[in-house]
């Protein structure tokens, strides 16, 4: 188990990038279940349909700062105190075994790859973009342990639930752009 001073601010900063995942992942929701009104009228520009794919890489980039390499700073490895407990208690709650999730991190780490970090035009071709439910999940559920692990002199300000707070971001948004 490490030093719980030292996990402090990794965990701030994870639990920032999950957080902005949350923002991307609810955002994109909202204004992809409005983009046939929203895009309407505005020719080949399709500019909400662009705000969408922003969205969307930014969700993958921000998912696998903290899901992605090992390297990371803020992977959750450099934020957790025990990385076991941490392991077993995400996929307790998520409900997937350590392949499952091996597998599903490797579609979105493959995404963020192929399709927003670079090019390549065979991802283009299939057109394929994974769901992000599970990483959805995996955000809050991350965010939520690396939380609880907090001392009681840490006075975290941030989100408590990344659901809610995601749906409110959105809920925000379509109120300003459905005026």
């Amino acid at each position: 188990m490490r030093d719980p001073e030292e996990c402090i601010e990794q965990a701030e900063h994870s639990m920032m990038f999950l957080a902005t995942f949350s923002r991307s992942y609810y955002s994109f929701y909202a204004i992809w279940e409005h983009l046939d009104s929203l895009d309407e009228d505005a020719g080949y520009l399709f500019p909400f349909r662009s705000i969408c794919n922003a969205l969307l890489g930014d969700a993958a980039l921000s998912w696998c700062k903290v899901f992605g390499s090992n390297a990371e700073g803020t992977h959750w490895k450099a934020a957790a105190l025990n990385q076991d407990d941490f392991r077993k208690q995400l996929f307790t709650q998520l409900g997937v075994t350590d392949s499952d999730f091996t597998a599903y991190w490797r579609q979105i780490k493959r995404f963020r790859d192929e399709a927003i970090a670079h090019f390549n035009v065979k991802n283009f071709e299939s057109n394929h973009v994974p769901s992000f439910d599970l990483a959805m999940e995996s955000a809050a559920v991350a965010h939520r342990l690396l939380r609880l692990q907090f001392p009681e002199t840490v006075n975290y300000t941030g989100p408590l639930c990344l659901h809610e707070y995601g749906r409110q971001v959105a809920s925000r948004i379509i109120e300003r752009l459905l005026l």
